[in-house]
């Protein structure tokens, strides 16, 4: 199984037709053919079906894309940390974080990290949920969001940095905005960030400890934070959000924590990068850089920045 094979078949599944994958690649339709028939020819197996607009990934070629992707991954970053040591280029550093991180810590830290290494490029995305989809394909270094799940965890390491409580929130005058019982919020819709499978449930849990069973009409989701505001704004939905996110000035003059009074579940954020592959010299330094500006952040004197921070505790390392 040769790299230019896997190139080639990667970046057959992204166009969707070898035609397109020849012109981005600057080969010859010939020689991507060539290369997806002696892919298949040593895997055994066909990785796509012939169709009169493209081509379709068979159920082989969906398992062999995930692999390909993190090899391929692997082996770019290995070539930019080389050039790095050469000095030939900067290279880049990708992240993931969690939308509380992205308005407090991260644009210091980037800042932090531009002024050493002004040469590399960023690659920055929100990351929600606990499957960490982009660190296992290898498109992320690391990410800042929450630990993987149970079923996830041999794939990942992961380290607890900070913890902070949750708050029910719904738009500015919303008719429940005074409410103080979860059991008052059984007939509610609620906006997500995420699809809850069976190994993290912590939202329906939640409710589940106070008698509340939600139905599927009664849930909707939202791919980033601000679709999620956009759903609030334009109903009565409510979410859950960590506090430090409800302080940030994108959410504090458009949403309101209801005053619950019943037991909230706290949040944990953690550091986390695929197990067995060390952060390149680039992501660790951004990691460093990171860790600084959390502490810078922790003692700022700015209002909104203090604000949101007095809600987060950090957790020393073990």
């Amino acid at each position: 199984m040769k790299i230019q094979h896997l190139r080639c078949f990667a970046c057959i599944a992204e166009k969707g037709s070898m035609r397109a994958a020849a012109e981005e690649l600057s080969l010859s339709a010939t020689a991507v053919s060539l290369a997806l028939r002696e892919l298949e020819r040593h895997t055994g197996a066909p990785l796509f079906t012939r169709q009169p607009q493209g081509v379709a990934l068979t159920y082989a070629g969906r398992r062999l894309l995930a692999h390909a992707r993190l090899i391929l991954a692997q082996i770019d970053r290995a070539e930019e940390e080389i050039e790095q040591i050469r000095g030939l280029k900067g290279g880049a550093v990708t992240v993931g974080a969690t939308p509380w991180i992205t308005q407090t810590i991260l644009p210091r830290a980037l800042a932090d990290f531009q002024r050493l290494r002004a040469d590399v490029r960023l690659d920055c995305a929100e990351t929600i949920g606990t499957s960490h989809a982009g660190l296992r394909d290898g498109t992320l270094d690391f990410s800042l969001g929450l630990a993987p799940s149970r079923a996830q965890s041999a794939n990942f390491i992961s380290r607890k940095l900070f913890s902070c409580g949750l708050a029910v929130v719904g738009r500015i005058g919303h008719p429940l905005v005074s409410c103080t019982s979860l059991r008052d919020l059984a007939d509610q819709s609620w906006v997500m960030t995420m699809r809850e499978d069976l190994h993290e449930q912590r939202h329906s849990n939640m409710l589940a400890r106070h008698g509340l069973a939600l139905k599927p009409e009664q849930v909707h989701y939202a791919r980033s934070t601000l679709v999620s505001i956009a759903m609030m704004e334009g109903s009565d939905m409510l979410a859950v959000c960590p506090w430090p996110l409800i302080e940030s000035p994108l959410m504090r003059t458009r949403v309101a924590a209801l005053p619950i009074q019943d037991e909230m579940p706290e949040m944990t954020t953690s550091l986390v990068m695929r197990r067995g592959e060390p952060p390149s010299a680039t992501a660790q330094l951004m990691i460093e850089c990171f860790i600084e500006a959390a502490k810078a952040c922790r003692d700022s004197t700015e209002p909104a920045i203090r604000r949101m921070m007095a809600s987060v505790d950090f957790i020393e390392p073990d």
